[in-house]
């Protein structure tokens, strides 16, 4: 900044040679000076901007912290924000990681423990171990158990999971029932979900997405074999709006949502209306107030 001030005060120190030139090139001098302006003022606003991300990505709750730990052999990336309260954990939806809850997360953590972390092959859990085989809803269940106790981030747990995050989410909460205190699920992932409704990307082989979606129909039936889903306050949260490729679909993925609302006796379905499948980043007020909600008790389960 300060070399680029320099070299403009060096050819144009005052102005005097413009002053000395002809009348004719007092026009010049004007256009000059404005183009000057112009840079400066854009130079400021370039600053700004600069400023402005600067204090997105590094302003963080206090006691925000984040650690690589190595699982089963595998590093996974988590993230902490927030000193005190309940842990509330985050499982993003297909190859996503941790950015897709940057609307949330912030929020929850001034009156919750908010725990966020990378599958692996996704953000910062890298390199990707088994590149071979297919991620399945037990494996990721398995290793986020792991990572938790590892972290020193003991139960119960408050579970968010967004699509197939939630599917990952409901094996989770059927393998280790006692240590779930509520679960929130964001248009998730449903074991009776149709083959016709799988993501629409193109996904690279052998990346972590391509790997998750190769064993969605293995995670299907895991969870469906995984046993009963724990008496706990469950809220689930639909989308209406899915794109105009899935448009004959909705009534089916409503439908779907319903169903996933009585997995538990505790049950309760918020309709989103207008939101597109990322309600995380849609709808971020609707989840922060079903997040506290739940913390506090003051679900309604009369409408599953």
């Amino acid at each position: 900044m300060r070399k680029f001030a320099r070299h403009i005060h060096t050819a144009n120190p005052d102005g005097s040679f413009l002053c000395a030139a002809a009348g004719a090139l007092l026009g010049l001098e004007r256009l000059s000076d404005a183009v000057m302006r112009k840079r400066r003022l854009g130079l400021a606003g370039l600053l700004a901007g600069l400023m402005a991300l600067l204090v997105a990505v590094f302003a963080r709750p206090a006691g925000s912290r984040d650690a690589i730990l190595n699982i089963d052999g595998q590093n996974l990336h988590i993230e902490i924000l927030g000193k005190s309260g309940p842990a509330v954990v985050f499982e993003a939806g297909l190859g996503n990681g941790t950015s897709t809850w940057q609307r949330v997360a912030g929020p929850v953590a001034t009156f919750a423990q908010v725990v966020l972390y990378d599958r692996a092959g996704l953000g910062q859990s890298l390199p990707m171990v088994a590149k071979n085989s297919a991620v399945t809803a037990d494996e990721v269940a398995t290793r986020l158990h792991g990572l938790l106790a590892a972290a020193d981030l003991r139960p119960p747990y408050v579970l968010v999971g967004h699509s197939l995050g939630g599917l990952y989410v409901q094996m989770f909460s059927k393998k280790y029932p006692r240590e779930v205190q509520g679960v929130v699920l964001l248009d998730s992932s449903s074991t009776q979900a149709p083959s016709e409704l799988k993501t629409r990307a193109r996904l690279e082989p052998g990346s972590a997405a391509y790997l998750e979606e190769e064993g969605i129909a293995e995670s299907n039936t895991q969870v469906g074999n995984g046993g009963s889903f724990p008496d706990v306050p469950l809220t689930v949260i639909a989308a209406t709006d899915h794109g105009p490729f899935f448009k004959e679909w909705e009534p089916t993925l409503m439908q779907l949502q319903r169903r996933l609302a009585t997995l538990s006796p505790q049950g309760t379905l918020i309709v989103a209306e207008g939101s597109g499948h990322d309600i995380q980043l849609d709808r971020p007020a609707t989840v922060i107030d079903a997040i506290k909600r739940m913390l506090t008790g003051k679900i309604d389960t009369t409408n599953p």
